[in-house]
């Protein structure tokens, strides 16, 4: 009977540490109470210029709906294009995070968004793109960034190259669809990232309690293994939303791109006078919850409306400056995308 006993409180013990409840909710009237604007030089090199969203109009929260836009009215001055840039006060060690992007900035010439979460002192506590691509691609491209000696899938995931997945709809196939949903589950055995269109994704994905295990085959997947330890190389993960433009990847491969180029010589002179182009250029985020379990997760920072343990305040001030790069994968990658 003990022994019975015994199996019973460790199998509900297990249960229990494999369950995912919500941590954070940063829907609507909740996203601000827990991500801080990033107004500093653009570490990607980007003809960019980023300001606080409240203040100039392009944030906006309606109806549980947050939007992130740029400037789509006047000719860029100064660092570049008017953006927003914004970064969870909250970091992760293991976490479910789940997005609800009913549009994303559109296949844009010279436009580079991104939704994706790093750790701090580049690239020491990793990089995780979870959706990000440059003009006019088609198809997602989803990347790990870490120190040297991390191998993935037979990729170096290191630096700026990084290991990248084509797979998964993107920019003006999201829209097309009527939005989408990506979630990323990071444990000890690896990331996994599924990507769906539309109605397509599981009911329990925004639930109480989503379980992965029924979601199918990810859209990309990087197990941890021999090749790289994946709790060694990803630590502190903040999430990012940014939309920035040319930089270090979608400027360097302007001119291999005959539609962009045609449009003007440089990426940069054409983002500067063409204001109208990225009246298409937003995000707008229906959903974003990040789940946790009783397997090591842990978060730092706080988030009024959150409905979990917010742990300490730690990390309550915006540091992606520090911790923050987005580089670009090899641009030979770029020949592989699917279309």
């Amino acid at each position: 009977m003990f022994a019975q006993v015994v199996v019973l409180v460790v199998y509900l013990l297990q249960l229990s540490l494999a369950q995912y409840a919500l941590q954070e909710d940063y829907s609507g009237a909740h996203f601000l109470n827990g991500f801080s604007f990033f107004t500093e030089a653009d570490p990607t090199e980007g003809y960019v210029d980023y300001v606080d969203g409240a203040s100039s109009g392009l944030f906006s929260q309606s109806g549980g709906t947050v939007r992130l836009s740029v400037d789509s009215e006047n000719v860029a001055t100064g660092r570049g294009r008017k953006s927003v840039r914004v970064t969870s006060k909250a970091s992760y060690n293991h976490a479910l995070i789940v997005i609800d992007v009913g549009h994303m900035p559109a296949n844009i010439c010279g436009v580079w968004p991104a939704f994706w979460s790093t750790g701090p002192d580049w690239p020491s506590n990793g990089e995780i793109d979870i959706i990000e691509g440059v003009n006019l691609q088609s198809t997602n491209k989803i990347t790990l960034h870490t120190d040297p000696g991390c191998t993935i899938n037979g990729k170096d995931c290191q630096g700026s190259t990084g290991c990248s997945v084509d797979s998964g709809i993107y920019g003006d196939r999201i829209n097309s669809a009527g939005g989408a949903i990506y979630a990323l589950e990071w444990t000890s055995e690896g990331m996994s990232i599924w990507g769906w269109s539309g109605n397509g994704a599981p009911s329990d994905a925004l639930g109480n309690a989503p379980d992965p295990s029924g979601w199918g085959t990810p859209t990309a997947s990087f197990p941890s293994g021999s090749g790289c330890d994946v709790d060694t190389f990803f630590n502190d993960q903040q999430i990012i939303f940014d939309t920035t433009f040319c930089g270090v990847w979608a400027g360097t491969v302007w001119a291999d791109d005959p539609k962009c180029s045609s449009l003007a010589p440089t990426c940069e002179e054409y983002v500067q006078n063409n204001p109208e182009a990225f009246v298409d250029v937003y995000w707008t985020i229906n959903a974003l919850k990040v789940y946790t379990n009783g397997g090591g997760s842990t978060s730092s920072g706080s988030v009024s409306g959150s409905t979990g343990n917010t742990g300490n305040t730690a990390n309550t001030g915006n540091t992606v400056e520090e911790n923050s790069s987005d580089e670009p994968p090899a641009q030979d990658d770029e020949e592989d995308e699917d279309v």
